[in-house]
This record gives structure tokens, sequence and C-alpha cells, in this order.
């Protein structure tokens, strides 16, 4: 459900961009405008838009690159699989749950493009609607508890990789010595 709000909010934020760029968008221009009940106003690209989008989009990268480096091997539960390795290559060279890391980038730059004084979602009008300035205060509470559970995880999956794994993971964990942050966690 959050994905799908998250997605509506944001393809309507680049249809308006997109409308007021472009003559051809007119008629989208149109319902964007007026689809709140009232004219929603436009707003420029600032440097917040820029790197709210610049780090979304790199998170959503890295986790891409995550998922592709470990293969079968990825779940979204916590498991070790039958003829389960520890991946050592790739962003996990760097540090141990750079997935998670990718995910709170993304997240930061959630909050950055969405939730700057000059963002769209604050400057066109659409928080007038009744009960959407709730949703994103519910929004933002549920991304502030997943990242604090992420930070539980790391944990869970250090000691089971080391409880399946012992020695391996250990000579990987002295080499790759992060959980999240390289050189500070």
């Amino acid at each position: 459900m959050r994905q799908t709000i998250y997605w509506a909010v944001s393809l309507a934020e680049i249809v308006t961009i997109a409308s007021h760029t472009t003559d051809s968008l007119s008629v989208i221009q149109t319902i964007t405008q007026y689809a709140a009940g009232h004219r929603i106003r436009d707003t420029p690209i600032t440097s917040p838009f820029i790197l709210g989008t610049a780090l979304a989009v790199t998170g959503g990268l890295v986790r891409w690159w995550c998922f592709r480096t470990l293969g079968r091997f990825f779940t979204f539960q916590l498991s070790v699989r039958k003829g389960h390795h520890i991946v050592t290559t790739g962003p996990y060279a760097i540090i141990r749950h750079p997935s998670y890391t990718a995910g709170i980038i993304q997240i930061i730059g959630m909050v950055i493009l969405h939730g700057s004084p000059t963002s769209w979602l604050r400057q066109s009008g659409i928080l007038d609607i009744p009960g959407l300035k709730l949703v994103v205060v519910a929004w933002l509470a549920q991304m502030s508890v997943a990242m604090i559970n992420v930070m539980c995880r790391t944990s869970q999956e250090d000691e089971a990789l080391k409880l399946a794994f012992g020695d391996e993971w250990e000579r990987w964990a002295k080499v790759v010595r992060y959980r999240l942050v390289p050189g500070v966690y």
C-alpha cells in the first residue's frame, strides 16, 4: 500500500512537472491542476529536487546491484538456503549489508525530494486534500520504524551467517568490517 501511494504521488509530481514544460501534455496538465478541486501550483526544479532524486535513484540502483549479486540467495526472510555460501563480491566486498544501506539512501532521497520546503508536495497545494497530510505523516513514521528495524536485522543476519558458516564468516567479517557505512558502522 505504501509503495502504491508513493508511486502515485511521484507520478503526479512527474506529470505536473512534465506538463508545464511540454505543450503536448496540456490535457494532463488540466487534469492535474484541477484534480484536487483547486488549481495545483507549479513548482520549479530545485537543488533539493535534484539531490533527492539522485539519492533515490542511486539507492535503487545499488539495491538492484545487490539483488543481482546475491542471485538465488536473495530472500526477504532471513534464511540460509541449500548450497548457500557467503557472497563476498560486488557491493558485499565493501560493506556487509549494502542493500540496507541503499534502502536507507532511497528513503533519505525521498524525504529530501518530497519533504523539502520547495518540493512539489509541499508547494503545490496537494496537501490541502483532507487526510493527505495524515497519510504523509504515517508514511514517515513507517519509514522511521523500517530504518530502526534495519539496524536490528543487520545483527540478526550477521549472527545467522556466523552460525551457518563459522570461520568463513569470521574471515569475511575481518575483511569487510562495517555493516552499513564504510569506516563508520
